[in-house]
């Protein structure tokens, strides 16, 4: 019965998808949402750079206008003569009807602004920039959230069975228990205490099981295919319909020194880009609110659209052009005030940025110390583990005698699950910090050079 098991075990196994975590996170990349909406930011920042490339154009506008006055407009020629008998010679000129209609192509050109156009370009490039910089920062953020799950479910996987493992050993220590019962080897209690140790292990591997169905829950939304992930169910000793090829272990490729990483993360991690160009805009922003000091000055010419047969619109000159200058000596808008809070903004970015840096440099000499540390915790447990193994055997050994008690049995079985998962926590800890710290340095493609 048992080889028929394990051979539709395998057969199953022979179908199950393979996926690897670098094929993982190209779908992820493919089907993020957020993803999207950040490639979304950068081209609505490209079409606003584009908007504002628009300032260095002339204004061109046209005015059309209509108007229906009570009566048309007259000039009185009345001519007085001083001769008798002779009254004044009453005569007046109409020179306009009652419909006054007319169009105005207006031009305006600035030619000096004070900067705010070059300011304005300026800033729409650093949003670009922007942009670009929070797409990198959420892509690394997938990649260290992908590796958190897709190694937290094999973490979970190889928990489950470990815990199957020690279910089974108690199992089997149980029936030798039942077993020297009856031959009246042991006493009642000792059967009794194997029995609430079977119970034990049978309770912590649904417990597993829960914890594996919540781990698999989470890497299927992060994945967002249904294509792979659509008959993924958890199964009596891990996944159905999925095998993740990538495995759960210690790298033996040594990292760099870590002045190489602070180097990396100073100048290449997104999130500190993104703060210096907070930065760049801030000045930008200054320069705009002192340019309302100086003077705007602009070419402007028109053409008027008009009917010439009425006497009123020949009076108009067709076109004209000029120079307009304009100085503004007080203004209401508080322009003092509000370049002295850009230059606060100015200063508060500074100190934004500056503070940053620390941070993150903090938190790079203490990813890079978790990595080292999960390393050695490993390598410490490994005799751990020898040892646990050797002392069950002993045990077991030993209880089979009438040497022992079943409570000793059952507590160097699970001292042996407790290493186990204590080394396989090691590796997933290791891993997760590993990527981290790659993360932070912005250089994720190297993580595939560790495995």
């Amino acid at each position: 019965m048992a080889k028929i098991i394990y051979l539709l075990s395998f057969i199953i196994s022979l179908n199950a998808y393979d996926l690897s975590l670098k094929e993982s996170f190209d779908n992820v990349l493919r089907n993020n949402d957020g993803l999207k909406a950040s490639e979304l930011n950068i081209d609505k920042a490209r079409k606003l750079k584009t908007a504002t490339n628009m300032l260095y154009l002339p204004n061109i506008d046209i005015i059309g206008n209509y108007t229906y006055i009570s009566d048309p407009m007259k000039f009185d020629l009345s001519i007085p003569l001083n001769i008798a008998n002779i009254g004044n010679i009453n005569h007046s000129l109409r020179i306009s009807t009652n419909n006054l209609a007319y169009g105005v192509i207006s031009i305006m050109y600035p030619l000096f602004t004070g900067g705010k156009r070059i300011a304005a370009s300026n800033i729409s490039d650093l949003n670009i920039d922007d942009s670009n910089f929070l797409f990198q920062l959420k892509k690394i953020n997938l990649f260290e959230t992908l590796v958190k799950n897709y190694y937290g479910l094999i973490l979970n996987i190889e928990i489950l069975k470990t815990l199957i493992d020690v279910e089974n050993g108690h199992k089997i220590h149980l029936d030798n228990a039942i077993e020297l019962e009856k031959n009246g080897q042991i006493a009642k209690l000792e059967r009794l205490n194997a029995q609430v140790a079977y119970d034990k292990a049978r309770n912590k591997t649904l417990e597993a099981k829960d914890s594996l169905q919540i781990a698999l829950l989470s890497f299927k939304t992060i994945l967002q295919n249904e294509n792979i992930t659509n008959n993924v169910e958890v199964g009596d000793d891990g996944i159905t319909n999925l095998n993740l090829t990538s495995s759960l272990q210690i790298s033996q490729k040594e990292l760099n020194d870590i002045s190489y990483y602070k180097k990396r993360v100073l100048d290449s991690y997104p999130m500190l880009k993104s703060i210096e160009i907070k930065k760049l805009q801030a000045k930008e922003l200054s320069n705009i609110e002192f340019a309302s000091f100086l003077p705007t000055i602009a070419l402007y010419g028109g053409y008027v659209l008009k009917d010439n047969n009425i006497l009123l619109n020949k009076m108009i000159s067709n076109w004209n052009v000029g120079v307009m200058a304009k100085f503004s000596i007080l203004s209401n808008t508080g322009r003092i005030f509000r370049y002295q809070a850009s230059k606060i903004a100015q200063n508060e970015a500074n100190y934004l940025h500056s503070q940053a840096k620390q941070d993150i440099l903090l938190l790079t000499e203490k990813t890079y110390k978790e990595v080292l540390f999960a390393k050695e915790s490993y390598q410490n447990l490994a005799s751990s583990l020898e040892l646990a193994k050797e002392n069950l055997k002993l045990q077991e050994e030993a209880f089979k005698n009438g040497m022992n008690d079943s409570t000793k049995v059952s507590d160097a079985r699970n001292a042996i699950s407790g290493v186990t998962i204590e080394l396989k926590n090691a590796e997933y800890r290791y891993i997760t910090a590993l990527a981290k710290l790659l993360a932070l340095s912005n250089d994720i493609d190297s993580f595939y050079t560790f495995y």
